[in-house]
């Protein structure tokens, strides 16, 4: 393109073979490990590495993408594009501005209803309200300011100042500062609590959904405006770079690529000249990497949180 040559590592799978998920690198949505281990234990025949992450020294090591594993909603992402990929195979990519709407005595309406920021996210302000799944890990791994718990479906304790346990079957609410004022006073135990994740009016329900980005081709048309999308990082803005890609063809084919020294304008050229009908970015650079068969075709440079994979259909 415009007289350079970028190097690609591609992998076509046609979905008549193959189903494409998503897999943690652990059994915690912070955990990291190296792809080569994400897909070993997932029994992926190939793997691409997946969202972004807070990868660097000091971080949580924590995802910044939507993520959906088997149909459980693990975090939230506000930014970018979102792969869904639905129980019959089907699949779409779509602007991630998914939220989290609270219900209690299967009520949505006030006084009701409540509000979550995220989803297993480790809070960097004083003010907040996260909630919290096994996940997670067993307990929180801070003190709440106010911690709701929620077991099969019902509110069971409210408890102040607390690193609260997270139980199997259910989920806790921490309230962080002002929130504490503005939506404690809603909770009570012995109440019917539930939440789901919605954009635009309607609910997700996906089997695995990946929040990275941006766009890169939609509908056969090259598109990429990072800004639109809400990055601002130059390495994604304005540099060349490793980028790591996920798209399919209008002949129901999956494509994993590595494109190599390219601007997401150009990565997007490419996504395209190797035949995507949708394509988007995924997480680049040092954690760019892809395998298949248990042998690296592209290397990574440092071990990530989750990754794209691919089964066999005969796969249990």
């Amino acid at each position: 393109m415009g007289g350079r040559a970028l190097p690609a590592i591609v992998v076509h799978a046609p979905l008549s073979r193959y189903r494409l998920g998503v897999a943690l690198a652990g059994s915690r949505v912070g955990d990291n490990a190296w792809l080569a281990s994400i897909a070993q234990s997932s029994g992926a025949a190939c793997a691409i590495n997946g969202t972004f992450f807070a990868a660097y020294a000091g971080e949580t090591r924590e995802p910044y993408g939507t993520l959906v594993v088997n149909g459980r909603l693990l975090h939230l992402g506000d930014f970018g594009t979102r792969l869904d990929v639905f129980d019959n195979g089907g699949m779409r990519m779509a602007r991630d501005r998914l939220q989290i709407r609270g219900s209690l005595d299967g009520r949505e309406s006030y006084p009701d209803n409540w509000y979550a920021y995220n989803l297993n996210q480790t809070p960097t302000a004083a003010t907040g309200a996260f909630i919290y799944t096994r996940d997670r890990g067993p307990s929180l791994g801070f003190r709440a300011d106010l911690a709701i718990t929620a077991h099969r479906g019902w509110v069971v304790s409210i408890e102040q100042y607390r690193d609260a346990p997270i139980p199997e079957d259910g989920f806790v609410l921490a309230l962080m500062g002002r929130e504490v004022g503005v939506l404690g006073w809603k909770f009570r135990i012995g109440q019917r609590i539930d939440y789901r994740a919605v954009q635009d009016g309607e609910p997700l329900r996906t089997r695995f959904s990946l929040g990275a980005g941006p766009r890169l081709v939609d509908h056969g048309a090259v598109v990429s405006d990072a800004v639109a999308e809400g990055f601002h990082d130059p390495k994604i803005t304005a540099y060349r770079g490793t980028r790591s890609l996920i798209g399919y063809t209008s002949d129901r084919q999956v494509l994993l690529a590595v494109v190599s020294g390219a601007t997401i304008p150009e990565a997007a050229e490419a996504a395209r000249r190797l035949g995507a009908w949708d394509a988007m970015n995924l997480d680049d650079n040092a954690s760019s990497s892809l395998i298949c068969a248990g042998n690296y075709l592209v290397r990574p440079g440092r071990e990530i949180a989750n990754a794209l994979v691919l089964w066999p259909v005969t796969a249990p």
